[in-house]
């Protein structure tokens, strides 16, 4: 009997140890299943903490004194003579006459005024004063061409005649070289006549004429006669590529 009254108390104990171990351990060291077990929010890696910082920047509240900037350089609820806003360019008004927009231009310069004041302009453009009413300079490509202003107050024609040329075939070509290039330039044929060289283009405030002199021929050559009639008006073209002399 004792023997057994032992063994009991034996498993009493047992018991009692087990149950204490399992009080004070379970709640610091977590058994898997337990209902008690700690979860840790997982940080998933660097990805996850650039996200962090994003929204953290995205959150990030603007000052008053950077909203008072920001106003200062919109011009918002400061003076007039305060305010840094951009002012938009203003237009320029051109000087010329508006009276020279109804004159045929040549190389850019309007045939209007005197004889003399387009002849300073002509010299201002590059071309040499010949001092008998010429001019000579370059024109459409060609060096050593010839300028012959005329008429009274305003110029009333304007006449080049190209260096001289013996050959035939490069008459021709010089010839049509420069028809095609008035013709892409106003963008009309010109008006012709049978058997003849002359061609004619009809523009707004004038006629362009292209003609070849073949009289003699140790003085052939390509002649452009441009005459003003005073109506219409011209866009006055720029100078870069020899096709704008024309």
């Amino acid at each position: 009997m004792k023997k057994i009254i032992r063994i009991l108390l034996v498993l009493l104990v047992v018991v009692l140890a087990v149950r204490f171990c399992t009080n004070k351990l379970g709640s610091v060291i977590p058994f898997p299943g337990s209902s008690d077990e700690e979860t840790t929010e997982d940080s998933g890696g660097w990805f996850r903490q650039k996200e962090k910082t994003e929204e953290k920047t995205l959150d990030k509240t603007v000052s008053s004194d950077e909203i008072k900037e920001l106003e200062r350089e919109l011009g918002i609820g400061v003076d007039n003579d305060q305010a840094t806003t951009p002012k938009l360019p203003t237009t320029t008004t051109s000087t010329t006459p508006s009276s020279a927009s109804s004159y045929l231009s040549f190389k850019g310069i309007p045939m209007t005024g005197s004889l003399s004041s387009f002849g300073k302009e002509l010299v201002r453009a590059g071309f040499r004063n010949n001092g008998d009413g010429t001019y000579t300079g370059e024109f459409a490509g060609y060096s050593g061409c010839t300028i012959t202003p005329s008429g009274g107050n305003p110029v009333q024609e304007v006449r080049v005649d190209f260096p001289v040329i013996s050959d035939w075939d490069a008459l021709e070509k010089a010839y049509d070289s420069l028809q095609a290039s008035l013709t892409q330039k106003y963008g009309k044929e010109p008006k012709t006549k049978t058997n003849s060289n002359l061609a004619v283009y009809d523009i707004p405030n004038g006629t362009i004429s292209l003609d070849a002199d073949v009289a003699n021929r140790s003085t052939w050559h390509v002649v452009l006669t441009y005459a003003n009639t005073s109506s219409g008006t011209l866009t006055t073209p720029s100078a870069r590529n020899p096709i704008d002399d024309l």
